[in-house]
């Protein structure tokens, strides 16, 4: 199994764990010029161009992998950043073809929802455990806040204001993904935010979540990038469609047409600069 053959089951398994704690780094040794010939194979193998977990790199490097001269090789961390797992893709060269998935998926089953760190919490387990799992999260916060508002001893304090700590860097966290899917996927925004907020009902930590989905649902800019970027995915899936056999400088022109009329005077606008990006791969 080579580079072209595993990059379509690489994208696939971005597009399958989107919404989990998952993101692929990859990393080319090519030489820029081909550039081109990469966006074209990724499009003629119907691979998206805006997967929001993939990452692409060039000529990446591990301290602690060494010797492998050949590729495809995968690298497997986990949710902590430790190297758990590598090896050699191409069965030419003894590799194991997609046994990374197996590895992905069995770490993910491990892997907590809300990562606390690596310091134990001896006082309050039984509320970090039910936050780590992410599972009614809202009842969790709420048991969080009550014992914040009587702690019983100055231990239990400090693990209490260390545990809410650690849910607010995740709530801010998924505040700070939600607003980037402004300039990548509007139309995902206010479902998102109302998955938040849904998840922090009931809590003193939903108060900005609410605010923030007041100022989405209101805002006339958000409202205007949702319908570009409808417009954009149906020039953009009708142009993919097309096989590289009818794949014409004609078509690439016919398709830029559209896209610059779509964005015209609309420089300022959120998700303008995701269609300039596409169109620099078609120019």
């Amino acid at each position: 199994m080579g580079c072209r053959q595993i990059t379509p089951h690489l994208v696939r398994l971005a597009s399958r764990l989107e919404d989990k704690p998952f993101h692929i780094v990859a990393s080319h040794c090519q030489d820029t010029s081909s550039r081109k010939a990469v966006i074209a194979y990724l499009r003629n193998n119907n691979m998206s161009a805006f997967a929001p977990n993939i990452t692409i790199t060039k000529n990446g490097r591990h301290p602690d992998v060494r010797g492998n001269g050949y590729v495809p090789y995968y690298i497997v961390f986990d949710h902590t950043g430790k190297l758990v797992h590598h090896h050699m893709c191409g069965s030419y060269h003894g590799g194991d073809g997609l046994k990374m998935i197996d590895w992905v998926d069995k770490l993910l089953k491990a892997a907590p929802a809300i990562y606390l760190g690596k310091e134990p919490f001896k006082k309050i387990g039984f509320i970090a455990d039910k936050v780590s799992s992410g599972k009614n999260l809202g009842t969790a916060v709420k048991a969080l806040e009550a014992l914040r508002a009587a702690p019983p001893s100055d231990g239990v304090k400090a693990e209490l204001d260390r545990l809410h700590a650690i849910v607010v860097k995740h709530r801010d966290g998924k505040l700070a993904r939600i607003e980037k899917l402004v300039g990548s996927q509007p139309g995902e925004v206010v479902a998102a935010t109302k998955s938040l907020l849904k998840s922090f009902k009931g809590t003193q930590l939903a108060e900005p979540i609410a605010a923030k989905l007041e100022e989405y649902e209101d805002s006339d800019a958000l409202a205007d990038a949702v319908k570009l970027e409808k417009a954009f995915r149906k020039i953009a899936k009708s142009y993919e469609r097309v096989k590289e056999s009818k794949r014409t400088d004609a078509l690439i022109a016919k398709t830029v047409k559209k896209l610059e009329k779509l964005i015209d005077g609309k420089g300022g606008l959120p998700f303008t600069q995701t269609v300039e990006a596409f169109l620099k791969d078609l120019r």
